[in-house]
């Protein structure tokens, strides 16, 4: 069959393959127009954006370091921070104590003695109105700063903390991490002021630090008062048998200003009527001042105040190394 016959003829009289031909190739010129007009700028947009989104990348890189360098210089003010905070509180105590020193110069003859008949000073033979503190009670025990029983004691021994002088070399976030460590029990303990009175411990400053911790409750700078006993004081009158003041309740484990004014104003004023009240009264009249104070537990406070009556310090001493905050861990 003749291929003319099959495929119809163009308008210009051309065979139809001739036309099949020339629409092919207008086809391919196009597609060629087209990528040389297009291809290239759409392939130049997707490098642009390729360049721009790494240089973001770059950016943002950049500004992660920026920000991680930030947080660590924030962190170190903080740590400065606190830092300063503790150093200002312990020259707001040494203020206070010198307001002290200088108001009982004033005031007091030469010769003047502490409430334990103690003559004041510098004491860095251990030894002063004829007392040996390290020999009543013991080199680098830690007991003798106020906050520190015996478990915190059994806490700081096991983390290489046995002399006044590593305590004092200790740092306040250094302790605060140890008592975290160790639980809950140990969270509200305050440890500011432990390395200070370490530190006049090992230097042999016994009436500094006498004056220091009346300025002290449990360790907290700054919320004690001159007429509180310091603990230094009352270990020495358990350890000697002092009886400086049967009136003074506070030589209780568990009593403190608060609550010795409290059963004083319910006719409690001495160790003798302390030690024949009941637990069960005292509990009423911790109960009825508020909620605050019916946390105390006072089941061992007549018998500590017994003990004291009686001049039986050694064996007060005693018993209160077994007592955890005033309580007796078997009654």
């Amino acid at each position: 069959m003749n291929l003319d016959i099959i495929l119809l003829d163009t308008p210009f009289g051309l065979p139809c393959w001739w036309w099949w031909l020339f629409s092919l190739g207008a086809f391919l010129l196009g597609w060629l127009l087209d990528w040389l007009l297009f291809g290239r700028g759409r392939q130049r947009t997707i490098d642009e954006l390729t360049i721009e989104r790494d240089g973001y990348h770059a950016k943002f890189t950049n500004l992660e370091k920026d920000f991680m360098s930030l947080k660590y210089q924030f962190d170190e003010s903080q740590k400065d921070l606190s830092a300063l905070r503790n150093s200002l509180q312990r020259c707001e105590a040494d203020k206070a104590v010198l307001g002290t020193k200088l108001e009982k110069a004033q005031q007091a003859q030469e010769g003047s003695t502490t409430p334990l008949g103690i003559v004041g000073g510098d004491m860095r033979g251990g030894a002063a109105g004829g007392i040996n503190y390290l020999a009543v009670l013991g080199a680098d025990n830690l007991q003798i700063v106020e906050g520190i029983g015996p478990k915190i004691e059994q806490l700081l021994h096991k983390e290489g903390i046995n002399t006044w002088v590593a305590l004092a070399a200790t740092t306040t976030d250094k302790l605060r991490a140890i008592l975290d460590a160790a639980g809950t029990n140990y969270r509200l303990a305050k440890p500011e002021s432990w390395p200070r009175q370490a530190q006049l411990a090992a230097d042999g400053n016994w009436a500094e630090l006498i004056e220091y911790q009346k300025f002290l409750d449990a360790g907290d700078d700054r919320s004690g008062d001159l007429e509180t006993p310091a603990k230094l004081e009352k270990m020495i009158i358990k350890a000697l048998g002092f009886s400086n003041n049967p009136e003074d309740l506070k030589i209780v484990e568990g009593i403190g200003p608060k609550i010795e004014q409290l059963l004083k104003d319910a006719g409690i004023t001495n160790w003798s009527e302390l030690a024949a009240t009941s637990s069960s009264r005292i509990k009423e009249i911790l109960d009825a001042a508020g909620d605050r104070y019916r946390l105390a537990d006072p089941n061992s406070w007549p018998k500590q105040a017994g003990l004291a009556a009686e001049g039986n310090w050694s064996e007060l001493s005693a018993y209160q190394e077994f007592l955890s905050g005033g309580k007796d861990p078997n009654a």
